[in-house]
């Protein structure tokens, strides 16, 4: 019921007829969901979750933006600086 009355709300009519049905209602769902399960912040690669986000008073991170940490980081290899002669 919220994921049907904020679609309503966020976009026109003409608006809503631009996206394909699937993607715009999946978004919303997503929002609708978090918002439901007091979730602070949604994470997604996908630009379109940000308004939606946005609209139900969640924040919203790129997976890309947030900073690795050090344990992820690729570790030195212990390669051999000499080479080897056939």
């Amino acid at each position: 019921m919220d994921c049907a009355l904020l679609l309503n709300e966020a976009f026109t009519k003409v608006e809503q007829r631009k996206i394909t049905k699937t993607k715009f209602k999946f978004d919303w769902q997503i929002a609708a969901i978090a918002a439901s399960r007091n979730a602070d912040i949604i994470y997604s690669e996908d630009r379109d979750p940000e308004r939606c986000a946005a609209r139900v008073g969640l924040k919203f991170q790129r997976h890309s933006a947030l900073p690795l940490p050090p344990s992820a980081r690729q570790q030195s290899l212990p390669l051999s600086s000499a080479t080897t002669e056939t």
